[in-house]
Protein backbone atom coordinates (compact mmCIF):
# COMPACT_ATOMS: atom_id res chain seq x y z
CA UNK A 1 0.00 0.00 0.00
CA UNK A 2 2.96 2.48 1.07
CA UNK A 3 4.53 1.93 -3.06
CA UNK A 4 1.10 2.44 -4.04
CA UNK A 5 0.47 5.88 -2.36
CA UNK A 6 4.31 6.96 -3.29
CA UNK A 7 3.52 6.53 -7.01
CA UNK A 8 0.39 8.07 -6.68
CA UNK A 9 2.23 11.63 -5.43
CA UNK A 10 5.20 10.75 -8.42
CA UNK A 11 4.90 14.41 -10.48
CA UNK A 12 7.76 12.42 -13.01
CA UNK A 13 4.73 11.74 -14.96
CA UNK A 14 4.69 16.02 -15.35
CA UNK A 15 6.62 18.10 -17.13
CA UNK A 16 8.84 20.57 -15.39
CA UNK A 17 6.83 23.93 -16.62
CA UNK A 18 3.26 23.28 -14.97
CA UNK A 19 2.26 26.95 -16.72
CA UNK A 20 1.38 27.23 -19.89
CA UNK A 21 3.48 30.73 -20.31
CA UNK A 22 4.41 32.11 -24.25
CA UNK A 23 8.02 32.03 -24.76
CA UNK A 24 9.35 34.47 -27.79
CA UNK A 25 12.40 34.68 -28.78
CA UNK A 26 14.27 37.70 -30.67
CA UNK A 27 15.38 37.66 -33.86
CA UNK A 28 17.02 39.58 -36.95
CA UNK A 29 14.78 40.57 -39.56
CA UNK A 30 17.54 41.24 -41.91
CA UNK A 31 19.59 37.92 -41.46
CA UNK A 32 16.44 35.86 -39.46
CA UNK A 33 19.05 34.53 -37.42
CA UNK A 34 18.80 34.74 -33.58
CA UNK A 35 19.69 37.80 -31.37
CA UNK A 36 20.21 38.86 -28.66
CA UNK A 37 19.03 42.67 -27.81
CA UNK A 38 21.18 44.69 -25.15
CA UNK A 39 20.18 47.44 -23.03
CA UNK A 40 16.25 46.88 -22.99
CA UNK A 41 13.86 46.83 -20.56
CA UNK A 42 10.30 44.90 -20.92
CA UNK A 43 7.13 44.76 -18.57
CA UNK A 44 3.44 44.29 -18.44
CA UNK A 45 1.16 47.17 -20.07
CA UNK A 46 -1.46 47.92 -17.45
CA UNK A 47 -0.67 45.10 -15.15
CA UNK A 48 -1.40 44.51 -11.33
CA UNK A 49 1.84 44.99 -9.10
CA UNK A 50 5.10 45.19 -10.57
CA UNK A 51 5.40 43.67 -14.09
CA UNK A 52 9.12 44.61 -15.06
CA UNK A 53 10.45 41.66 -16.18
CA UNK A 54 13.78 43.17 -17.37
CA UNK A 55 15.37 46.02 -16.41
CA UNK A 56 17.79 47.62 -18.43
CA UNK A 57 19.31 44.38 -19.78
CA UNK A 58 19.98 41.89 -22.36
CA UNK A 59 18.02 39.16 -23.54
CA UNK A 60 17.86 36.87 -26.37
CA UNK A 61 14.34 35.50 -25.40
CA UNK A 62 11.71 35.95 -22.57
CA UNK A 63 8.87 34.57 -20.90
CA UNK A 64 5.64 36.85 -21.41
CA UNK A 65 2.71 35.59 -18.97
CA UNK A 66 -0.63 35.62 -19.79
CA UNK A 67 -3.27 37.00 -17.47
CA UNK A 68 -5.67 34.03 -17.38
CA UNK A 69 -8.88 36.54 -16.48
CA UNK A 70 -7.97 39.02 -19.28
CA UNK A 71 -8.86 38.46 -23.02
CA UNK A 72 -5.81 40.58 -23.60
CA UNK A 73 -1.84 41.50 -22.67
CA UNK A 74 0.34 44.20 -23.86
CA UNK A 75 4.00 44.06 -22.94
CA UNK A 76 6.55 47.16 -23.67
CA UNK A 77 9.99 46.94 -25.06
CA UNK A 78 11.97 50.05 -24.04
CA UNK A 79 15.28 51.01 -25.39
CA UNK A 80 17.54 52.27 -22.93
CA UNK A 81 20.08 52.46 -25.28
CA UNK A 82 21.66 56.60 -25.02
CA UNK A 83 21.93 56.28 -29.00
CA UNK A 84 17.97 55.41 -28.77
CA UNK A 85 16.88 58.09 -26.88
CA UNK A 86 17.78 56.89 -23.31
CA UNK A 87 14.32 54.94 -23.17
CA UNK A 88 11.95 57.25 -24.66
CA UNK A 89 11.60 55.12 -27.91
CA UNK A 90 9.75 51.58 -27.13
CA UNK A 91 7.36 48.64 -28.99
CA UNK A 92 3.89 47.68 -27.70
CA UNK A 93 3.05 44.13 -28.15
CA UNK A 94 -0.67 43.14 -27.50
CA UNK A 95 -1.69 39.84 -27.86
CA UNK A 96 -5.58 39.12 -27.54
CA UNK A 97 -6.06 35.38 -26.93
CA UNK A 98 -8.67 32.63 -25.23
CA UNK A 99 -8.18 31.43 -22.25
CA UNK A 100 -8.72 27.00 -22.13
CA UNK A 101 -8.81 25.37 -18.70
CA UNK A 102 -7.14 22.36 -19.21
CA UNK A 103 -6.69 19.78 -17.33
CA UNK A 104 -3.53 17.90 -17.55
CA UNK A 105 -3.43 15.05 -15.34
CA UNK A 106 -3.79 14.22 -11.48
CA UNK A 107 -0.20 13.92 -11.69
CA UNK A 108 0.16 17.80 -12.67
CA UNK A 109 -3.49 19.08 -12.04
CA UNK A 110 -5.30 21.64 -14.08
CA UNK A 111 -4.02 24.74 -15.87
CA UNK A 112 -4.65 27.18 -18.69
CA UNK A 113 -3.75 26.65 -22.46
CA UNK A 114 -3.93 30.15 -24.65
CA UNK A 115 -5.33 30.04 -28.13
CA UNK A 116 -4.18 33.30 -29.57
CA UNK A 117 -6.32 34.90 -31.94
CA UNK A 118 -4.69 38.71 -32.67
CA UNK A 119 -1.13 40.22 -32.01
CA UNK A 120 -1.44 43.98 -33.08
CA UNK A 121 2.51 46.18 -32.01
CA UNK A 122 3.82 49.35 -33.19
CA UNK A 123 6.93 48.96 -35.61
CA UNK A 124 9.78 51.04 -34.01
CA UNK A 125 12.41 48.84 -34.02
CA UNK A 126 10.12 45.72 -34.27
CA UNK A 127 9.81 44.66 -37.81
CA UNK A 128 7.47 42.40 -37.46
CA UNK A 129 5.97 39.43 -34.81
CA UNK A 130 5.36 35.90 -35.97
CA UNK A 131 3.92 32.70 -34.74
CA UNK A 132 5.20 29.35 -34.58
CA UNK A 133 2.10 28.09 -33.12
CA UNK A 134 -1.36 30.37 -31.87
CA UNK A 135 -1.65 27.63 -28.76
CA UNK A 136 0.34 28.29 -26.08
CA UNK A 137 0.82 24.92 -24.00
CA UNK A 138 3.54 24.26 -21.45
CA UNK A 139 5.82 23.21 -23.48
CA UNK A 140 8.95 24.87 -23.48
CA UNK A 141 9.01 26.15 -26.77
CA UNK A 142 9.27 29.11 -29.02
CA UNK A 143 6.14 29.55 -29.97
CA UNK A 144 6.46 33.77 -30.71
CA UNK A 145 9.25 35.26 -32.70
CA UNK A 146 9.70 39.19 -32.69
CA UNK A 147 11.73 40.36 -35.42
CA UNK A 148 14.19 43.69 -35.11
CA UNK A 149 15.06 45.82 -37.74
CA UNK A 150 18.97 45.48 -37.47
CA UNK A 151 20.67 47.11 -40.41
CA UNK A 152 22.39 50.33 -39.71
CA UNK A 153 20.36 53.32 -40.27
CA UNK A 154 22.51 55.88 -41.46
CA UNK A 155 20.93 59.45 -40.54
CA UNK A 156 21.79 62.09 -43.06
CA UNK A 157 23.91 65.52 -41.61
CA UNK A 158 22.19 68.23 -42.97
CA UNK A 159 18.11 68.07 -44.47
CA UNK A 160 19.63 67.22 -47.76
CA UNK A 161 16.98 65.63 -48.92
CA UNK A 162 12.89 66.92 -48.14
CA UNK A 163 12.07 63.31 -49.33
CA UNK A 164 13.70 61.42 -46.64
CA UNK A 165 10.89 59.94 -43.85
CA UNK A 166 11.81 61.17 -40.27
CA UNK A 167 12.41 58.09 -37.95
CA UNK A 168 10.76 58.02 -34.93
CA UNK A 169 11.71 59.87 -31.95
CA UNK A 170 14.04 61.90 -34.10
CA UNK A 171 12.22 65.13 -32.69
CA UNK A 172 11.64 65.58 -28.64
CA UNK A 173 10.46 69.15 -29.85
CA UNK A 174 7.72 67.42 -32.16
CA UNK A 175 4.49 66.17 -30.46
CA UNK A 176 3.79 64.45 -33.70
CA UNK A 177 6.40 62.13 -33.76
CA UNK A 178 5.94 60.46 -30.01
CA UNK A 179 6.80 56.79 -30.15
CA UNK A 180 3.78 56.00 -28.04
CA UNK A 181 1.77 57.49 -30.73
CA UNK A 182 2.32 55.15 -32.81
CA UNK A 183 -1.57 52.69 -33.30
CA UNK A 184 0.96 49.68 -34.91
CA UNK A 185 0.30 46.86 -37.05
CA UNK A 186 -2.71 44.29 -36.71
CA UNK A 187 -1.59 40.50 -37.46
CA UNK A 188 -3.59 37.81 -37.22
CA UNK A 189 -2.13 34.19 -37.15
CA UNK A 190 -2.21 31.74 -39.53
CA UNK A 191 -4.42 28.70 -38.09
Amino acid sequence: MLVVLHTSCNTSGCTENKSSIPLAGFYSYETLGAITVNEISIGGVDAPDDSLLLDNGSAGKMYLPFRSTAEETSYFIRYESEQLGGGALYDIITFNYTSIPYFASEECGAMFRYKINEMYYTKHLIDSVGLVDSLITNEDVEKIHIYFRTADIEKPDAPDDPDSPDVPGDNPDNPDDNPGDNPGQNETPDE
